[in-house]
């Protein structure tokens, strides 16, 4: 029902990811930002896990085969349908031969969710693209035609037809983080509340990259053995330069973790741009 005209840089087929293979070495991967793909698909009255377009950045056309309606989340952007000037976070009646192209906006990452859902074959109980290990979908190339479940839109409009952007991100966040498991590795764990870092344009959906104003340091020379990783787990290498693991983090990591940050602030991440300026917040709540 949909034609891929432009992709922009990454566009990939996503849902809430794959779960309970890491003693295969399988990745959980699924969306960035969570947050953003279950706003999409409760927009459109869909099961909160239907699958999902992760687009990076913008620069997305498609034009429509049939009647569809859809939505883009997670960025604050100009949406146009053909001429006509439109937002994320609402919901929109497409018509056939009607082209739909998402704009460069605030955030990196923008979600598009069709009524109905896309028609992907799951791999591993998923239809997340998995950038690290290559498990599931290829990435959406131009002139792909999408598979949809989407059945012609009636003219019954879903309660909610707009909402207001989730996350605008600043030029200074804060991120919300668990300390532990390995705090005791540094010598002064105050010294990650007590600077900020910068966003790396080195970072991707496997890692984000922090440029500490000053490098954390070790209290032990030592190697740590390799340990369960998860999303969010802020891992030390020895250069003192954080990396927070993302959605499709490795499953392992040899480096000490010294916090994990909550889901919210996972999502947040999703959407900062390098450049950003971060600082850390100590929180008991994992949300």
């Amino acid at each position: 029902m949909l034609k891929v005209l432009e992709t922009g840089p990454q566009a990939t087929f996503q849902d809430l990811g794959r779960t309970g293979y890491s003693g295969l070495g399988v990745s959980p991967s699924g969306a960035f930002d969570r947050g953003a793909t279950r706003r999409a698909n409760r927009m459109l009255g869909n099961d909160e896990n239907s699958a999902v377009i992760e687009i990076l950045f913008g620069g997305f056309e498609v034009v429509a085969e049939n009647p569809v309606r859809i939505v883009f989340t997670g960025t604050d952007a100009d949406v146009f349908v053909d001429k006509r000037r439109m937002r994320t976070n609402t919901v929109l009646d497409i018509q056939k031969g009607q082209t739909v192209r998402l704009e460069i906006g605030t955030g990196l990452r923008a979600y598009l969710a069709i009524s109905g859902g896309f028609a992907v074959e799951p791999v591993l109980g998923s239809v997340a693209t998995d950038t690290l290990s290559g498990i599931g979908p290829d990435p959406i190339t131009s002139g792909t035609s999408l598979p949809t479940n989407a059945k012609n839109p009636t003219a019954e409009l879903p309660q909610t037809k707009h909402l207001p952007t989730q996350f605008v991100p600043k030029s200074h966040e804060v991120l919300d983080i668990v300390l532990g498991p390995r705090q005791d590795w540094f010598a002064e764990t105050a010294e990650l509340f007590n600077q900020t870092f910068q966003i790396s344009s080195d970072s991707d959906r496997i890692g984000v990259n922090l440029i500490a104003s000053r490098p954390l340091q070790r209290a032990y020379d030592g190697e740590l053995a390799s340990e369960g990783a998860m999303r969010g787990a802020l891992q030390i290498p020895p250069s003192g330069h954080p990396v927070a693991f993302s959605a499709d983090h490795p499953i392992t990591g040899g480096y000490p973790v010294i916090g994990v940050l909550t889901s919210e602030s996972v999502d947040k991440m999703a959407q900062l741009s390098p450049g950003t300026i971060v600082t850390f917040r100590a929180t008991n709540c994992t949300n």
